[in-house]
Protein backbone atom coordinates (compact mmCIF):
# COMPACT_ATOMS: atom_id res chain seq x y z
CA UNK A 1 0.00 0.00 0.00
CA UNK A 2 1.39 3.38 -1.06
CA UNK A 3 0.88 5.84 1.82
CA UNK A 4 0.84 9.58 1.10
CA UNK A 5 0.83 12.56 3.48
CA UNK A 6 1.40 16.29 3.01
CA UNK A 7 3.51 17.36 5.99
CA UNK A 8 6.86 16.25 7.33
CA UNK A 9 5.43 15.86 10.83
CA UNK A 10 2.79 13.45 9.53
CA UNK A 11 5.44 11.66 7.47
CA UNK A 12 7.57 10.82 10.50
CA UNK A 13 4.60 9.92 12.68
CA UNK A 14 3.04 7.61 10.08
CA UNK A 15 6.30 5.72 9.61
CA UNK A 16 6.46 5.03 13.34
CA UNK A 17 2.76 4.13 13.40
CA UNK A 18 3.32 1.13 11.14
CA UNK A 19 4.90 -0.83 13.98
CA UNK A 20 3.23 0.70 17.03
CA UNK A 21 2.34 -2.00 19.53
CA UNK A 22 4.06 -4.69 17.47
CA UNK A 23 7.18 -4.85 19.61
CA UNK A 24 8.49 -3.65 22.95
CA UNK A 25 8.12 0.08 23.59
CA UNK A 26 11.32 2.04 24.00
CA UNK A 27 11.02 5.73 24.90
CA UNK A 28 13.75 7.83 23.36
CA UNK A 29 12.81 10.93 25.34
CA UNK A 30 10.06 12.33 27.53
CA UNK A 31 9.08 16.00 27.50
CA UNK A 32 7.20 17.72 30.31
CA UNK A 33 5.32 21.03 30.16
CA UNK A 34 5.25 22.52 33.66
CA UNK A 35 3.14 25.64 32.96
CA UNK A 36 5.82 28.08 34.05
CA UNK A 37 6.65 26.37 37.36
CA UNK A 38 10.23 26.92 38.52
CA UNK A 39 10.10 25.60 42.08
CA UNK A 40 9.53 21.92 41.34
CA UNK A 41 11.58 19.53 43.46
CA UNK A 42 13.78 16.79 41.96
CA UNK A 43 11.56 14.17 43.61
CA UNK A 44 8.39 15.62 42.08
CA UNK A 45 10.09 15.87 38.71
CA UNK A 46 11.02 12.18 38.84
CA UNK A 47 7.43 11.28 39.73
CA UNK A 48 6.09 13.29 36.79
CA UNK A 49 8.60 11.67 34.44
CA UNK A 50 7.64 8.20 35.65
CA UNK A 51 3.94 8.96 35.12
CA UNK A 52 4.65 10.26 31.62
CA UNK A 53 6.66 7.15 30.74
CA UNK A 54 3.89 4.91 32.05
CA UNK A 55 1.29 6.71 29.92
CA UNK A 56 3.56 6.42 26.87
CA UNK A 57 3.95 2.67 27.47
CA UNK A 58 0.19 2.22 27.82
CA UNK A 59 -0.52 4.15 24.62
CA UNK A 60 2.01 2.01 22.76
CA UNK A 61 0.66 -1.27 24.11
CA UNK A 62 -2.97 -0.41 23.25
CA UNK A 63 -2.19 1.00 19.79
CA UNK A 64 -3.19 -0.72 16.57
CA UNK A 65 -0.23 -1.41 14.24
CA UNK A 66 -0.82 -0.23 10.70
CA UNK A 67 1.68 -2.66 9.26
CA UNK A 68 3.46 -1.97 6.01
CA UNK A 69 6.92 -0.86 5.04
CA UNK A 70 8.37 2.59 5.85
CA UNK A 71 9.61 2.72 2.24
CA UNK A 72 5.95 2.87 1.14
CA UNK A 73 5.37 6.18 2.96
CA UNK A 74 5.69 9.33 0.84
CA UNK A 75 5.53 13.02 1.73
CA UNK A 76 4.77 15.89 -0.64
CA UNK A 77 5.04 19.01 1.50
CA UNK A 78 5.08 21.96 -0.92
CA UNK A 79 2.22 24.20 0.33
CA UNK A 80 -0.32 23.82 -2.49
CA UNK A 81 -2.69 26.13 -0.59
CA UNK A 82 -0.40 29.10 -1.28
CA UNK A 83 0.73 30.91 -4.38
CA UNK A 84 0.75 30.14 -8.10
CA UNK A 85 -0.70 26.71 -8.98
CA UNK A 86 -1.04 27.22 -12.72
CA UNK A 87 1.66 24.59 -13.22
CA UNK A 88 1.18 21.05 -11.90
CA UNK A 89 4.93 20.52 -11.79
CA UNK A 90 6.89 20.80 -8.55
CA UNK A 91 9.18 23.44 -9.98
CA UNK A 92 9.88 27.17 -9.88
CA UNK A 93 6.39 28.15 -8.75
CA UNK A 94 6.67 25.92 -5.69
CA UNK A 95 10.21 27.13 -5.07
CA UNK A 96 8.97 30.72 -4.96
CA UNK A 97 6.24 29.81 -2.49
CA UNK A 98 8.65 28.01 -0.16
CA UNK A 99 11.08 30.94 -0.35
CA UNK A 100 8.21 33.22 0.64
CA UNK A 101 7.37 30.99 3.59
CA UNK A 102 11.00 30.89 4.74
CA UNK A 103 11.36 34.67 4.81
CA UNK A 104 10.68 34.41 8.57
CA UNK A 105 14.25 33.07 8.86
CA UNK A 106 16.00 35.90 6.97
CA UNK A 107 19.54 35.06 8.05
CA UNK A 108 19.52 31.28 7.81
CA UNK A 109 22.24 30.25 5.34
CA UNK A 110 20.77 26.78 4.95
CA UNK A 111 17.32 27.98 3.82
CA UNK A 112 18.12 27.55 0.12
CA UNK A 113 19.53 24.06 0.61
CA UNK A 114 16.51 23.01 2.68
CA UNK A 115 14.09 24.30 0.04
CA UNK A 116 15.93 22.56 -2.78
CA UNK A 117 15.98 19.30 -0.82
CA UNK A 118 12.23 19.61 -0.06
CA UNK A 119 11.49 20.08 -3.77
CA UNK A 120 13.78 17.23 -4.81
CA UNK A 121 12.19 14.89 -2.28
CA UNK A 122 8.67 15.87 -3.38
CA UNK A 123 9.51 15.33 -7.07
CA UNK A 124 10.95 11.91 -6.31
CA UNK A 125 7.93 10.99 -4.20
CA UNK A 126 5.49 12.01 -6.95
CA UNK A 127 7.43 10.09 -9.61
CA UNK A 128 7.46 6.91 -7.51
CA UNK A 129 3.80 7.22 -6.51
CA UNK A 130 2.67 7.60 -10.12
CA UNK A 131 4.96 4.83 -11.34
CA UNK A 132 3.78 2.36 -8.72
CA UNK A 133 0.12 3.37 -9.06
CA UNK A 134 0.29 2.90 -12.84
CA UNK A 135 1.38 -0.68 -12.19
CA UNK A 136 -1.72 -1.34 -10.13
CA UNK A 137 -0.48 -0.77 -6.57
CA UNK A 138 -3.15 0.71 -4.26
CA UNK A 139 -2.71 4.26 -2.96
CA UNK A 140 -3.91 5.55 0.40
CA UNK A 141 -4.06 9.31 0.96
CA UNK A 142 -4.29 10.81 4.46
CA UNK A 143 -5.84 14.29 4.42
CA UNK A 144 -7.88 16.75 6.46
CA UNK A 145 -9.48 20.19 6.13
CA UNK A 146 -6.07 21.71 6.76
CA UNK A 147 -5.55 23.94 3.68
CA UNK A 148 -2.28 22.31 2.59
CA UNK A 149 -3.57 18.77 3.15
CA UNK A 150 -6.88 19.16 1.32
CA UNK A 151 -5.16 21.01 -1.53
CA UNK A 152 -2.58 18.22 -1.68
CA UNK A 153 -5.41 15.68 -1.80
CA UNK A 154 -7.11 17.38 -4.77
CA UNK A 155 -3.81 17.98 -6.56
CA UNK A 156 -2.63 14.38 -6.17
CA UNK A 157 -5.96 13.00 -7.40
CA UNK A 158 -5.64 15.25 -10.45
CA UNK A 159 -2.19 13.74 -11.14
CA UNK A 160 -3.43 10.17 -10.66
CA UNK A 161 -6.34 10.78 -13.04
CA UNK A 162 -3.87 11.46 -15.87
CA UNK A 163 -2.58 7.89 -15.72
CA UNK A 164 -3.90 5.55 -18.42
CA UNK A 165 -4.43 2.80 -15.84
CA UNK A 166 -4.47 2.80 -12.08
CA UNK A 167 -5.13 0.55 -9.11
CA UNK A 168 -7.40 1.32 -6.18
CA UNK A 169 -7.25 4.67 -4.38
CA UNK A 170 -8.29 5.08 -0.75
CA UNK A 171 -8.59 8.15 1.45
CA UNK A 172 -8.64 8.65 5.20
CA UNK A 173 -9.98 12.03 6.32
CA UNK A 174 -9.04 13.19 9.80
CA UNK A 175 -12.11 14.06 11.91
CA UNK A 176 -12.35 17.73 12.84
CA UNK A 177 -13.16 16.71 16.41
CA UNK A 178 -13.67 13.64 18.57
CA UNK A 179 -14.15 12.68 22.20
CA UNK A 180 -11.07 11.71 24.21
CA UNK A 181 -10.98 8.78 26.63
CA UNK A 182 -11.75 11.11 29.57
CA UNK A 183 -14.85 12.40 27.71
CA UNK A 184 -13.24 15.71 26.81
CA UNK A 185 -13.41 17.16 23.31
CA UNK A 186 -10.33 17.02 21.12
CA UNK A 187 -10.03 19.09 17.92
CA UNK A 188 -7.56 18.46 15.10
CA UNK A 189 -5.83 20.73 12.60
CA UNK A 190 -3.93 18.15 10.57
CA UNK A 191 -2.29 14.72 10.57
CA UNK A 192 0.94 16.21 11.85
CA UNK A 193 -0.69 16.48 15.28
CA UNK A 194 -1.46 12.76 15.51
CA UNK A 195 0.93 10.62 17.53
CA UNK A 196 2.17 7.32 16.08
CA UNK A 197 0.07 5.31 18.54
CA UNK A 198 -3.16 6.89 17.29
CA UNK A 199 -3.06 6.34 13.51
CA UNK A 200 -4.41 2.80 13.60
CA UNK A 201 -7.68 3.82 15.19
CA UNK A 202 -8.54 5.88 12.10
CA UNK A 203 -8.35 2.98 9.65
CA UNK A 204 -12.14 2.35 9.91
CA UNK A 205 -12.59 5.82 8.36
CA UNK A 206 -10.92 4.69 5.14
CA UNK A 207 -13.07 5.17 2.04
CA UNK A 208 -12.45 4.19 -1.56
CA UNK A 209 -12.00 7.04 -4.00
CA UNK A 210 -14.28 5.96 -6.82
CA UNK A 211 -14.15 7.43 -10.35
CA UNK A 212 -16.91 9.96 -9.62
CA UNK A 213 -14.90 11.53 -6.77
CA UNK A 214 -11.63 11.27 -8.68
CA UNK A 215 -13.15 13.12 -11.65
CA UNK A 216 -14.82 15.75 -9.44
CA UNK A 217 -11.63 16.55 -7.54
CA UNK A 218 -9.52 16.67 -10.70
CA UNK A 219 -12.06 19.01 -12.32
CA UNK A 220 -12.18 21.27 -9.25
CA UNK A 221 -8.39 21.46 -9.13
CA UNK A 222 -8.34 22.54 -12.77
CA UNK A 223 -10.84 25.29 -11.94
CA UNK A 224 -8.69 26.44 -9.05
CA UNK A 225 -5.67 26.51 -11.36
CA UNK A 226 -7.54 28.73 -13.78
CA UNK A 227 -8.54 31.08 -10.95
CA UNK A 228 -4.96 30.91 -9.60
CA UNK A 229 -5.72 32.97 -6.49
CA UNK A 230 -3.10 33.84 -3.86
CA UNK A 231 -4.61 31.31 -1.42
CA UNK A 232 -6.97 28.36 -1.21
CA UNK A 233 -9.16 27.53 1.81
CA UNK A 234 -11.83 25.00 2.74
CA UNK A 235 -15.08 26.94 3.17
CA UNK A 236 -18.71 25.78 3.38
CA UNK A 237 -17.78 22.24 2.43
CA UNK A 238 -15.81 23.24 -0.66
CA UNK A 239 -12.23 24.01 -1.58
CA UNK A 240 -12.28 27.69 -2.57
CA UNK A 241 -9.93 30.28 -4.03
CA UNK A 242 -9.26 33.14 -1.63
CA UNK A 243 -7.67 36.58 -1.67
CA UNK A 244 -4.47 37.40 0.19
CA UNK A 245 -6.42 39.29 2.88
CA UNK A 246 -8.69 36.37 3.85
CA UNK A 247 -7.06 36.04 7.29
CA UNK A 248 -6.73 39.78 8.02
CA UNK A 249 -9.85 39.99 10.17
CA UNK A 250 -8.39 37.38 12.55
CA UNK A 251 -5.13 39.33 12.77
CA UNK A 252 -6.75 42.72 13.31
CA UNK A 253 -9.11 41.34 15.94
CA UNK A 254 -6.09 40.14 17.90
CA UNK A 255 -4.31 43.48 17.33
CA UNK A 256 -7.23 45.19 19.06
CA UNK A 257 -6.54 43.07 22.15
CA UNK A 258 -2.93 44.23 22.37
CA UNK A 259 -1.42 47.19 24.23
CA UNK A 260 0.08 50.03 22.21
CA UNK A 261 3.40 48.17 22.32
CA UNK A 262 3.21 44.42 21.86
CA UNK A 263 5.16 41.31 20.97
CA UNK A 264 4.61 40.35 17.34
CA UNK A 265 5.49 36.72 18.13
CA UNK A 266 2.79 36.56 20.82
CA UNK A 267 0.25 38.10 18.46
CA UNK A 268 0.99 35.54 15.72
CA UNK A 269 0.82 32.72 18.24
CA UNK A 270 -2.54 33.95 19.52
CA UNK A 271 -3.99 34.26 16.01
CA UNK A 272 -3.05 30.68 15.18
CA UNK A 273 -3.86 29.23 18.60
CA UNK A 274 -7.25 30.83 19.09
CA UNK A 275 -8.59 30.38 15.57
CA UNK A 276 -7.12 27.01 14.53
CA UNK A 277 -6.74 28.20 10.93
CA UNK A 278 -4.60 25.26 9.86
CA UNK A 279 -1.90 27.52 8.41
CA UNK A 280 1.63 28.24 9.56
CA UNK A 281 3.21 31.37 10.93
CA UNK A 282 4.65 32.53 7.61
CA UNK A 283 1.46 33.90 6.05
CA UNK A 284 0.48 35.80 9.20
CA UNK A 285 4.00 37.23 9.38
CA UNK A 286 3.80 38.27 5.73
CA UNK A 287 0.57 40.15 6.39
CA UNK A 288 2.16 41.88 9.38
CA UNK A 289 5.02 42.98 7.10
CA UNK A 290 2.45 44.54 4.79
CA UNK A 291 0.75 46.35 7.69
CA UNK A 292 4.12 47.72 8.82
CA UNK A 293 4.85 49.03 5.32
CA UNK A 294 1.41 50.64 5.23
CA UNK A 295 2.20 52.53 8.45
CA UNK A 296 -0.06 50.65 10.85
CA UNK A 297 2.87 49.73 13.13
CA UNK A 298 6.41 50.83 13.80
CA UNK A 299 9.24 48.51 14.79
CA UNK A 300 10.48 49.11 18.34
CA UNK A 301 12.98 46.27 18.73
CA UNK A 302 14.65 43.99 16.21
CA UNK A 303 15.36 40.25 16.53
CA UNK A 304 18.84 38.83 16.87
CA UNK A 305 20.66 37.82 13.70
CA UNK A 306 19.74 34.13 13.94
CA UNK A 307 16.17 34.58 15.17
CA UNK A 308 12.74 34.64 13.53
CA UNK A 309 11.92 37.98 11.94
CA UNK A 310 8.81 38.44 14.08
CA UNK A 311 10.60 38.06 17.41
CA UNK A 312 10.38 41.80 17.96
CA UNK A 313 8.26 44.48 19.58
CA UNK A 314 5.89 46.63 17.52
CA UNK A 315 4.04 49.82 18.36
CA UNK A 316 0.64 50.79 17.02
CA UNK A 317 0.62 54.01 15.02
CA UNK A 318 -2.07 56.60 15.84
Amino acid sequence: MIETVFSKSAYGSLKLAQNCGADKHSSASIGLVLSGRTNISPEELETLKADAELQAHRKWETSIPLGGNPADVYCIDVAWSMGDISDDEIGNNRKSVLEQAFFVWPNREDNEQYILETLRSAKTALHEILDRASRGEPVRIWYSHNPDEICGFYWLLAQLKKLPAIGSIYAVKLPEWEYSTDNTLCTHIGWGEISPEEWGKYLPLQREVKPALLNACAMRWKQLQQENAPLRIYLNGKLQSASENIYDSFILREVDEQADEFSEANLIGNVLGKNQLGIGDAWIALRMEKFIKEGMFTIVTTPSADDLIYHRTLRKCP
